[in-house]
């Protein structure tokens, strides 16, 4: 297979360009980003702690790469977490090598680049290339129909607790046949593993799959099929991953599967900052980075650009306490400012009394609203602040909400190019069945389910229609495409 047949090859001149002055871009490095830069070849794990110019040292690194030559925009493969941290890394390497920075066709999250490598390979785990991936709200959807299909109490053993547990087992790379006992033993008085292939082998049928399948049906594409996994070795010629502190087990697993050959792998991240064990992180993966490649180079970046030296000795003091860490120090040139205060509260209620109490003081001190601002953890701890703020005529602004693509009527409209582009998205289909009203109800959508069932084939398939040309009632799925979308609108 030709991986560069399908990108747009770049202008000899953005290349010459990139090439002609090598050395600028390192200009303004410290010593230690500057190593993190240069230490190109081999393994290399850059332990970056906060404000230390992470971003800056991987952006410079890919920039690095390209302008000597060591690989086409194309054989670079960076993941980061989250797709503002790829924007904001494209967009700070296009400032330092041009066009040429379009080429960076694998750039973007983990979930971004497994799903464009599962577009290209969906046959091999039984999916066609126009999958659809589920949200949340979908993947519980079709759990709650797998529950209710094997007469379990959705109430006692509810959606979301399997869509979590399901998720727990992706997250470490376990595919149903290769749960552990005690875990294929979970939920429902054991029927874990049967739910969960019971749910794996629905969205099959469906053409579709959820976020902890684009990493999972990855890993089974690699695993099973060597010359598969050998055409990506050959083209990623070098790797680079941020934030690896909050690496899961199936991320890990993919990585190490990618950098096998080449061993071009840096990895950047804390030790320290590793938050996100709830969700699946392995903060293990960085502690043993240097066994799993030996002879990696460890870089460590502990200078400071942020914070001023009161706040990180008091943070420096916490984290100390820590045995599972590599261990560094961070310092920096600015002054002490001002002393960390930590205040103790009993619960909510208080909280938003005292910060009431401060946010006044403030005010009668002549500070503006608009200056002062309140970062909570999660959403439910500001309804505390909310009501005293109403009760005190303290005016505010709440800054969050519910997401544009989660309202209604936005996901109304995706569910219909969603089964525009996958006649089998069942999800999508029962979304908009009745969505404008059509009059058709719960029961007949469940009589079109136990059709369905006993196929197994989709609802779109098995939904009876009125021709207007023949007067014939005829199945949705057997009706001309014009037919089709017509009766659906």
């Amino acid at each position: 297979m030709s991986f560069e047949s399908d990108l747009p090859a770049p202008r000899i001149s953005d290349l010459a360009r990139v090439d002609a002055r090598p050395a600028d871009y390192l200009q303004g490095l410290n010593p230690e980003q500057r190593a993190a830069v240069e230490a190109v070849d081999g393994p290399v794990l850059v332990l970056a702690g906060a404000g230390t110019g992470k971003t800056k040292v991987l952006t410079t690194r890919l920039a690095h790469i390209l302008a000597t030559g060591r690989a086409k925009p194309w054989e670079l493969l960076a993941v980061t977490f989250t797709n503002k941290a790829a924007r904001e890394m494209r967009e700070r390497i296009a400032h330092i090598i041009g066009p040429s920075a379009e080429g960076l066709r694998w750039l973007g999250t983990f979930h971004s680049v497994a799903a464009q490598i599962l577009r290209k390979h969906a046959e091999l785990v039984g999916l066609k290339s126009s999958y659809t991936i589920l949200d949340t709200d979908d993947q519980e959807r079709l759990i709650k129909q797998v529950l209710e299909a094997e007469n379990i109490d959705t109430k006692r053993w509810t959606p979301k607790a399997l869509a979590g547990l399901i998720d727990h087992w992706k997250n470490r790379g376990w595919r149903p046949d290769q749960l552990p006992p005690a875990e294929a033993q979970a939920f429902a008085n054991g029927k874990g593993q049967s739910l969960y292939r019971l749910y794996q082998e629905r969205m099959r049928i469906l053409n579709a799959c959820d976020f902890g399948d684009l990493l999972l049906h990855n890993l089974t594409i690699f695993t099973s099929r060597p010359d598969v996994l050998a055409e990506y070795h050959d083209r990623f010629r070098y790797l680079l991953v941020d934030e690896y502190q909050d690496t899961n087990v199936a991320q890990y697993l993919w990585l190490r599967l990618l950098a096998q050959k080449s061993q071009n792998l840096c990895c950047v991240g804390d030790d320290d900052q590793s938050i996100y064990g709830w969700r699946g992180a392995e903060v293990d993966n960085i502690l043993r980075f240097e066994r799993d490649f030996p002879g990696a180079k460890v870089v460590r970046l502990e200078r400071n650009y942020r914070s001023t030296s009161h706040i990180l000795a008091a943070a420096s003091g916490l984290i100390a306490t820590n045995k599972g860490r590599l261990g560094k120090t961070l310092w920096t040139d600015s002054q002490d400012g001002q002393k960390v205060v930590v205040r103790g509260i009993w619960d909510g209620d208080a909280e938003g009394r005292l910060i009431a109490d401060e946010i006044e003081k403030a005010k009668r001190a002549g500070r503006k609203y608009r200056d002062m601002a309140i970062l909570v953890r999660a959403s439910f701890q500001m309804r505390a602040f909310e009501e005293r703020f109403v009760l005190l005529q303290i005016p505010y602004v709440v800054i969050g909400g519910p997401r544009f693509f989660e309202r209604a009527e936005i996901r109304d409209a995706i569910a219909y190019l969603r089964l525009i582009q996958s006649p089998d998205d069942d999800l999508a289909f029962e979304r908009i069945v009745n969505t404008p009203k059509r009059g058709i109800g719960d029961t007949t959508v469940q009589r079109l389910h136990v059709l369905a069932a006993q196929r197994p084939k989709s609802l779109h398939d098995e939904s009876p229609l009125f021709d207007g040309r023949t007067g014939e009632i005829i199945p949705l799925g057997e009706a001309s495409g014009a037919t089709r979308y017509r009766s659906l609108t």
